[in-house]
């Protein structure tokens, strides 16, 4: 009974060392994950990609109702250069052409006003390769519907929202 307290009592003494000497040990503190920093945002940048999206909103839009349209425009206009329109029907026709024109005006200032931002400001220009030529398109989409290549249109503006995309894609949140 002796020898078993002995025992008892070394193996409590043990025990309290090992105990004793985990806590004297120093503990490296374990890696934290950690977040990538967000990068910086300026305000022309932030600006930029809101105008470039509202830009992007309306064409996309705009495009979605021009598309079904492009193949009845083309037979009008054929129609008319052959004299095969009634008068209502021309009448209306141009009326249609006029509108579509002045939207394209329209599309091609703010267009315009957008990439002379990018060329313009310095925090813009690394996104310049990807957004410029837009004005071009829209003065092609012009030329096209003044020639009554409604195909035309729809393409320059397919490349138009196409830029926008890739820009609005490329630019920081």
């Amino acid at each position: 009974m002796r020898i078993a307290r002995i025992l008892t009592i070394l193996l409590i003494f043990l025990t309290g060392f090992t105990i004793s000497a985990e806590a004297q040990r120093t503990r490296r503190p374990g890696t934290r994950p950690t977040t990538p920093a967000k990068p910086f945002v300026s305000a022309d940048e932030r600006a930029a990609k809101q105008t470039a999206s509202n830009q992007l909103s309306n064409l996309s839009g705009y495009l979605n109702k021009f598309t079904p349209l492009v193949q009845t425009m083309n037979d009008l206009a054929r129609d008319e250069k052959a004299g095969k329109l009634s008068k209502r029907a021309s009448t209306d026709f141009n009326n249609a052409k006029r509108k579509l024109l002045i939207q394209l005006s329209d599309f091609r200032v703010g267009l315009t006003s957008l990439e002379t931002d990018f060329r313009t400001k310095p925090s813009l220009t690394k996104y310049l390769l990807r957004i410029q030529g837009i004005t071009d398109l829209s003065a092609s989409a012009q030329d096209s519907a003044n020639a009554d290549r409604y195909d035309g249109v729809r393409e320059a503006l397919k490349g138009i929202v196409q830029r926008l995309t890739d820009t609005v894609a490329a630019m920081p949140s």
